[in-house]
């Protein structure tokens, strides 16, 4: 199989769409997507526990959920988000050593707005866990949306999805947009820049399973017992000075049981590290 995954491949266009046997598609991501392709199946996963938990009920929970909306996602997001635009538009009228610096600035102010995102959503996770808003969505056009847009962000990092070709289901389009993203990022973030990342998408009578391969082992063994707790942060193979907040698997599950489904993660040297979701179809 992996020898027809590889012709297929080298066959296709980059961002084309290659349609295989058994109603399955593969597409590349990236301006040097890679050549190379394996199939990789990880065995049933179980669910980890994960941490912080706040305890208001009621009327109360909602007061401060929407106390936090206010403080963190209005009063902090909007100078943030000011900043950058700024940055942005005073770029368009610099050169050399300015717009330099009018980039790191709109970069590094961007990605204190992702920060303060993943901060907000852990504070709600807390406060009677994450919320979800379900409706009939197809994963496959969700995911080729998602890694459009992670490859245009990171060019030379190929990426290639590997699905059947409808995935219906009812999920929260916005919530499971951020769980493939996360997933995407910590793979760009920790695993080796080739061969590609690949997500694999495929649906069951029931359910459906998203996994996201890339290439490399959790080589931090303290790390590996707690991945999908907050605030915990490998070993980066990218920019120390991006890096998050450890937060991206713990919002992942979250976001995952939120869905009534589970996460969890297969790694070792010799095969990758591969992160599952299993999410029924609502």
């Amino acid at each position: 199989m992996a020898g027809v995954y590889a012709r297929e491949v080298a066959m296709s266009a980059d961002r084309g769409a290659v349609s295989l046997d058994e109603g399955r598609v593969v597409r590349l991501f990236g301006e040097r997507a890679a050549e190379r392709a394996d199939r990789q199946h990880g065995p049933p996963l179980a669910s980890s526990g994960s941490g912080v938990q706040l305890h208001p009920e009621g009327a109360a929970q909602e007061r401060l959920r929407e106390r936090v909306n206010e403080s963190l996602q209005w009063r902090m997001h909007a100078p943030l988000a000011e900043i950058a635009t700024t940055a942005r538009l005073l770029r368009g009228q610099a050169t050399g050593a300015t717009a330099q610096q009018l980039d790191a600035i709109a970069t590094s102010a961007a990605h204190a707005q992702a920060m303060l995102v993943d901060l907000l959503n852990f504070v709600k996770s807390g406060i009677g866990g994450i919320t979800v808003e379900r409706r009939r969505i197809d994963l496959k056009v969700l995911c080729e949306r998602v890694l459009d847009a992670i490859s245009n962000a990171n060019p030379d990092r190929p990426i290639m999805l590997v699905s059947d070709n409808r995935v219906v289901g009812n999920w929260d389009p916005d919530a499971v947009e951020t769980l493939l993203s996360k997933l995407l990022l910590n793979a760009i973030e920790h695993g080796k820049p080739r061969p590609p990342i690949r997500v694999t998408v495929q649906a069951f009578v029931e359910a459906i399973s998203l996994e996201v391969w890339n290439a490399g082992s959790i080589a931090d063994h303290a790390v590996r017992g707690n991945l999908f707790q907050p605030f915990v942060i490998g070993r980066s193979t990218g920019s120390q000075r991006h890096q998050g907040l450890g937060l991206g698997l713990y919002l992942a599950q979250e976001i995952a049981r939120a869905h009534g489904g589970r996460i969890d993660v297969t790694s070792d040297e010799s095969t990758g590290t591969t992160v599952r979701v299993d999410l029924p179809r609502g």
